[in-house]
């Protein structure tokens, strides 16, 4: 594969992602564009890349770390839910993003099946939104400033390429797992708190829960075809 087609892909793909979410939240709600974000926008991406670079084996063994990334992913939403009815963004995305960091590196030790990593996380979303923390839903659209979306761009090039470029390095049970961070969420989550207060981030959190089960089958999917 071209140098210069995996470097365009790293670059657009998935910043369009990002601009489809920011003019959810912006149209619709901070919900909307949580909910949209239950595709896996940024680590589809890097599993593609990674299949064009590395082989059908090693995506597919990313697509399953990937899936035991997720639990990771709903470790720091409902984490960050629960400080955030508490305490200001920064104590919020601090916790959560130690929490998920944690999460990560403890389940990359674990040898776990396929189909019990994918119960697992069926069970885990069933239970996470279940007892999702009581909170006042946003339900108005939310506008963003426009150097948000363009720092919002540069971090999200940084994770797909970081990733894509190391996952040598890191393994792809590694590689699948810091896939799941949600770099997306945590930058218009923290700006949505700061600015409209914790139920804006909490609302976008729950929206992605609540839609987290269609990533969970497409990586489900790609690791059992792969």
């Amino acid at each position: 594969m071209n140098e210069g087609v995996l470097l365009a892909l790293k670059i657009f793909l998935s910043p369009l992602l990002m601009l489809i979410v920011t003019r959810l939240q912006s149209r619709e709600s901070a919900g909307a564009g949580g909910r949209f974000m239950g595709w896996p926008l940024v680590t589809g991406p890097i599993i593609f890349i990674i299949f064009l670079q590395e082989g059908a084996a090693f995506a597919g063994d990313t697509a399953h770390g990937a899936l035991l990334g997720q639990l990771s992913l709903i470790a720091f939403a409902w984490s960050y839910a629960l400080v955030a009815l508490r305490a200001p963004w920064y104590l919020s995305i601090a916790t959560a993003s130690v929490i998920y960091i944690g999460s990560v590196y403890l389940v990359s030790l674990l040898q776990v099946p396929l189909w019990l990593t994918f119960v697992t996380l069926i069970s885990a979303l069933f239970l996470v939104n279940k007892f999702w923390p009581q909170y006042e839903p946003i339900t108005t659209p939310l506008s963003s400033q426009r150097w948000e979306f363009y720092l919002r761009i540069v971090l999200v090039i940084a994770l797909v390429f970081v990733l894509s470029e190391f996952s040598r390095t890191l393994g792809p049970g590694l590689t699948g797992g810091f896939s799941t961070y949600p770099v997306i969420a945590t930058i218009m989550g923290t700006f949505n708190h700061k600015r409209f207060g914790a139920s804006a981030a909490i609302s976008m959190h729950h929206g992605l829960m609540q839609r987290l089960y269609i990533t969970t089958i497409i990586l489900g999917s790609v690791a059992i075809l792969l």
